[in-house]
């Protein structure tokens, strides 16, 4: 039997808060992998060969800031924080890891760079309201 939908406000809160979480996790892996490719179609061809070093290394800081960030937008400042800077070190940590760029400190250095300035711009980041932080608390 088919249950009448609620037509009282706040009564898909739940699900947009379920989906806010899922977003939340998501958004820093899916953020890294669109702006890689789109920084390695679009902007590396065009750098020359003596600036190509210093672009990957700007972007190794810059991705994860605005992974961080997206994920504090969706989650809120506390709840982002906890979520985005731990997916996007467990993400980072495992990426570099299983591909051997860990060998190298300077990729692992840039990307805790850009994490921990996310962590200390997310004061200043507008955020969807309520802060899941305060929901799960």
């Amino acid at each position: 039997m088919k249950t009448p939908q609620s037509n009282k406000p706040g009564a898909d809160e739940p699900t947009r808060t379920v989906l806010r979480l899922i977003g939340s996790f998501a958004a820093p892996v899916a953020i890294y992998l669109v702006a890689w490719e789109l920084v390695a179609w679009l902007i590396l061809p065009a750098v020359a060969a003596a600036g190509r070093a210093f672009t990957i290394n700007l972007f190794s800081v810059l991705i994860p800031f605005v992974g961080v960030l997206a994920s504090v937008y969706l989650a809120g400042v506390r709840a982002g924080r906890l979520l985005g800077g731990g997916v996007m070190t467990v993400f980072f940590l495992y990426l570099y890891t299983s591909s051997g760029v860990v060998f190298s400190w300077l990729p692992v250095a840039l990307t805790l760079v850009g994490i921990l300035l996310a962590v200390a711009a997310a004061r200043y980041c507008p955020t969807m309201k309520p802060d899941l932080g305060d929901a799960f608390g």
